[in-house]
């Protein structure tokens, strides 16, 4: 069995066009291991995130509003302390009290939601159901632990 050489690879996730310099390299490096760099669309199922910035700005707009969609034993256990948030609990295979409670906790569909979880993955759950739902302006924050900067 033989096998071919192994080529050091750089995948990149983009959702726009980039471009970038590659600086020189030394020859007698690429000539033994040459390095692919291969731009690819993001995966549908690979979990977005918002900048700390982006998510300043988003929770400093007038008439924004926090959404912690984690459960209720999680929500007994830490809260969010910095500022006000709204809640509904969002589960990767049901946010049927998310849903259920969408219009009444966030009447404006153009206003800024920010929602937070966990670690992140139901809160790409909760803000993917809300866009369906009509809302335009839904970030994605992460988990309660990455919002130390609000």
């Amino acid at each position: 069995i033989g096998f071919g050489p192994l080529y050091p690879l750089l995948l990149l996730y983009t959702d726009n066009n980039i471009s970038f310099d590659v600086p020189d390299v030394n020859p007698a490096c690429t000539s033994h291991f040459p390095v692919q760099l291969w731009t690819w669309p993001k995966p549908n199922n690979m979990i977005s995130f918002s900048t700390p910035d982006e998510v300043k700005a988003a929770a400093d707009a007038p008439g924004a509003i926090i959404l912690d969609v984690r459960t209720k034993e999680e929500l007994e256990e830490e809260q969010l302390t910095l500022r006000k948030f709204h809640h509904a609990c969002c589960h990767l295979d049901d946010c049927s009290e998310l849903m259920a409670k969408a219009e009444e906790l966030m009447p404006d569909k153009n206003a800024p939601v920010i929602v937070f979880c966990g670690s992140g993955r139901r809160a790409a759950k909760a803000k993917e159901m809300l866009e369906q739902k009509g809302y335009t302006k839904v970030t994605n924050a992460g988990g309660l632990k990455d919002l130390t900067y609000l």
